[in-house]
């Protein structure tokens, strides 16, 4: 009866252990390994997401940061005001562009406004190193690396986003932008750019032909960090 009770008791201790380690881990790892943190272009470009205030320390102190672009929260948010601060004491560039449609009040922009910003800014060289983040990591920033590869880099649409399914996956929301949305941006603000007057519709890809979430696309060797497997910057 003795041996039993003990065995029950070590068996708890065990059992307390494990969820203390595991809640541990879940609430206590941001604040010291870098949140979904990837190379885009090795010492140039850097995504991820909103970091808690060690791991975005060493971010940009190992990867010389000179450049930050927050696409998430409004510039009221305490996630907000805390990294302008950090970014007035350690000395980077913190431009703020959340990726929210703001078509209502002043100065109205719409999503795919916000994301021409967002590219632009991944797009001048006179930022880098630049991180660019949004909340988790996922929906905002792809869809701001979609923009930037196809605009900026030539890319396809389709390229584009094999290089995220590879790397990051691309994620559906049930709320708010994803990935989605960038079928409309690339028909209306890069195939123009690529096309005469009047063409554009024929190369416009059909909505079955962008990759699905988790979908694997054979024939494009697209990886995040190789710089030979992409095309040059215009």
């Amino acid at each position: 009866m003795v041996i039993r009770r003990t065995l029950v008791r070590r068996g708890l201790l065990v059992l307390l252990l494990a969820v203390a380690a595991q809640q541990l881990w879940r609430h206590g790892h941001d604040y010291v390994l870098p949140r979904q943190f990837a190379v885009v272009e090795p010492g140039k470009i850097f995504r991820g997401g909103w970091q808690k205030d060690w791991p975005m320390r060493r971010i940009v102190r190992d990867y010389k940061i000179r450049t930050v672009l927050a696409l998430a929260h409004p510039d009221d948010h305490p996630l907000s005001q805390g990294e302008l601060a950090l970014s007035k004491e350690l000395g980077f560039r913190w431009i703020h562009i959340p990726i929210v449609d703001q078509r209502i009040g002043e100065n109205p922009k719409t999503i795919s406004d916000l994301l021409d910003e967002a590219a632009a800014v991944l797009a001048d060289p006179a930022n880098y190193p630049v991180y660019f983040h949004c909340h988790h990591g996922l929906n905002r920033a792809s869809m701001a690396q979609i923009a930037y590869r196809t605009k900026y880099c030539g890319w396809s649409l389709e390229q584009a986003m094999a290089e995220i399914d590879d790397s990051i996956g691309l994620v559906k929301v049930d709320h708010g932008p994803d990935y989605r949305h960038m079928i409309d941006y690339y028909n209306e603000r890069v195939l123009p750019l690529r096309n005469p007057a009047g063409t554009a519709d024929a190369a416009r890809p059909a909505r079955d032909s962008v990759p699905a979430a988790g979908t694997p696309v054979p024939t494009l060797a697209v990886q995040v960090g190789v710089a030979g497997s992409r095309p040059s910057v215009r």
